[in-house]
């Protein structure tokens, strides 16, 4: 289908669609409202105002409800403390992971076992920096999901190896 033809069938399509009907008040309520006094129109500044005491009315509300009790903070120091030492838990199995891996992959002269101790050092020496970060606020949840994908990523490279290792 060409152009021309695609555009003389909406051409056709928006004839046929086309539609008129009668609004004899239209006008008349359009007159009627420029005629209409200014005082008596609605003002934009009573709407600011009106949304304003909404949100001081709601800000008012909402504050005491806002306001968590003591027991929550306990409560977040317990679930901090429960994740330091699930966290602890990972890296000491990891680092048994580590010393099961560690005989072969020293020891290869492979250059696949190069960029295997290379990746692991890399990732050893960024663990560190993000676990030094970690320390300053432990209340970062960014730095600690990186913390965890980098835990992740290390277990991975090691279980890689020993599965290259194994089959080699």
């Amino acid at each position: 289908m060409s152009f021309d033809d695609f555009d003389a069938e909406i051409s056709r399509a928006a004839k046929e669609l086309h539609r008129e009907w009668q609004s004899p008040e239209l006008w008349e309520r359009i007159a009627a409202e420029i005629e209409r006094p200014a005082a008596s129109r609605a003002r934009p500044w009573a709407w600011a105002l009106a949304v304003a005491a909404t949100v001081l009315l709601a800000m008012a509300v909402w504050q005491p409800l806002g306001r968590r009790p003591a027991s929550s903070a306990l409560l977040t120091e317990d679930a901090l403390r429960e994740v330091q030492q699930a966290e602890a838990a990972y890296a000491r199995s990891i680092e048994k992971l580590s010393a099961v891996a560690a005989p072969t992959l020293q020891h290869s002269p492979a250059p696949l076992a190069a960029a295997y101790r290379e990746k692991l050092e890399l990732l050893d020496s960024t663990i560190a920096e993000l676990k030094q970060a970690a320390d300053g606020n432990r209340y970062n949840a960014y730095v600690e999901t990186q913390l965890a994908s980098l835990y992740r990523e290390k277990q991975k490279t090691l279980e890689d190896w020993l599965e290259n290792a194994k089959n080699n």
